[in-house]
């Protein structure tokens, strides 16, 4: 998910793991012309590690590493690689330390491997994440019922509110943030990506500006629950500018 150096051959790297969850690791020698543990410190390459903890420290030390899938499909791609920037931050800032979540590392694994496939509409796919995400993280977004009044949303506009864990229609909230706006198909697209297995959210097809419209409106919902904000985001639309 990331590294800094260290010392004079270290680097602290933040790893992902399925059995610690988010931890980091001194990866001893790893900036050495012929470590071998370089290629598994790339950003998400999923790898087995030898990891062991320091008394008294939060850091653990990786001494040996083996590629389990390098996902090279994905770094060899621009767009692909700029996705995986915004899909680390995600990670990163919603996931607390030493917390594991075996479902969310599954949720992982798939996204890559459908990421990896090559299809357009990578948005459509960290949109997904995302909901997903939340949902595994205990932060259910409640798409079909307004959190106001209870009336049903279906072919209704509707207002996204984190802190209450849904939507507000109109008459709930008729002037709610632009951004965490959601037109009635952009509802029905919410709920339906969210329900498909990730390897099948490519079926959905939409037109590049409602996309964007429903990846930064998914992004901004995350931001606003996790109460962080994604640094990614900013350099992502400078460099993906949107499709007419």
């Amino acid at each position: 998910m990331g590294s800094i150096p260290f010392a004079e051959a270290d680097r602290i790297a933040q790893l992902y793991t399925l059995q610690l969850g988010k931890v980091k690791a001194v990866a001893k020698g790893v900036r050495k012309p012929r470590s071998r543990l370089a290629s598994s410190m790339d950003l998400f390459t999923e790898s087995g590690f030898s990891l062991h903890k320091r008394a008294h420290s939060e850091l653990y030390v990786l001494t040996q590493a083996k590629v389990l899938h390098g996902h090279s499909e994905l770094k060899a791609d621009f767009p692909a690689l700029t996705s995986l920037q915004v899909l680390a931050d995600m990670l990163e800032k919603a996931i607390h330390d030493t917390e594991p979540h075996p479902e969310v590392y599954s949720l992982l694994q798939e996204t890559l491997l459908a990421l990896g496939k090559g299809r357009e509409g990578k948005e459509l796919f960290l949109a997904a994440f995302a909901l997903k995400l939340l949902e595994l993280l205990g932060y259910p977004l409640e798409l079909d019922l307004c959190a106001g009044c209870g009336s049903s949303l279906r072919r209704k506009k509707a207002h996204l509110i984190p802190h209450r864990g849904g939507a507000l229609c109109e008459s709930c909230f008729p002037a709610g943030p632009k951004r965490l706006q959601a037109s009635p198909a952009g509802m029905e697209i919410l709920k339906k990506i969210r329900s498909l297995p990730m390897g099948k959210v490519h079926v959905v097809k939409l037109r590049p500006a409602l996309l964007r419209e429903l990846f930064l409106t998914v992004l901004e919902y995350l931001q606003r629950t996790i109460e962080k904000r994604l640094q990614t985001v900013d350099y992502y639309l400078k460099v993906m500018p949107a499709t007419p």
